[in-house]
């Protein structure tokens, strides 16, 4: 205990954020965001655990909001410089790919999401996939909802 005491001295900004709900919640946005978008593959589930240690369920909003702005960053990064790329070299073998993922990409990637493959490969993939953004957002949301309530809830029972 008196090891997190001095920590607290050191860095007065700690106790602010430890002490505001509010402030908190943007740190855990920020860091799932960050960590998302940067393709941090596992960072889900424990962030989900420490938000709801501390914050409850308001920790299942922020850590869900974090994560759908970083996997929406990823993705608009990844379609904006290697889509064109992919679709010169493979451009012919991606049209059924495409008809497919036009029509059911929404579930496609809403199955992927709750199975939990693997962030950085679906996020490419779909982003240089026909999908649109709207439903890229809305299957990552309830994609990874299960999951990160889950683990916020665990760790409220705390």
């Amino acid at each position: 205990m008196a090891v997190v005491g001095w920590i607290f001295e050191q860095v007065p900004f700690l106790t602010m954020l430890f002490g505001s709900d509010w402030l908190l919640g943007l740190a855990f946005l920020t860091l799932t965001a960050t960590m998302t978008a940067f393709g941090v593959p596992g960072v889900l589930v424990p962030i989900s655990f420490s938000s709801g240690a501390l914050l409850g369920w308001e920790g299942t909003l922020a850590v869900t909001a974090g994560a759908v702005i970083g996997s929406q960053a990823l993705f608009l990064v990844t379609r904006r410089w290697m889509g064109a790329r992919v679709r010169r070299r493979w451009g012919e073998r991606l049209e059924r790919f495409d008809r497919d993922i036009s029509r059911r990409g929404f579930y496609y990637l809403l199955g992927l999401r709750v199975l939990g493959a693997p962030h950085m490969l679906v996020t490419a993939a779909s982003a240089v996939s026909a999908i649109r953004t709207r439903s890229f957002v809305a299957a990552t949301m309830l994609g990874f909802l299960p999951a990160i309530t889950l683990a916020s809830m665990a760790g409220s029972a705390i």
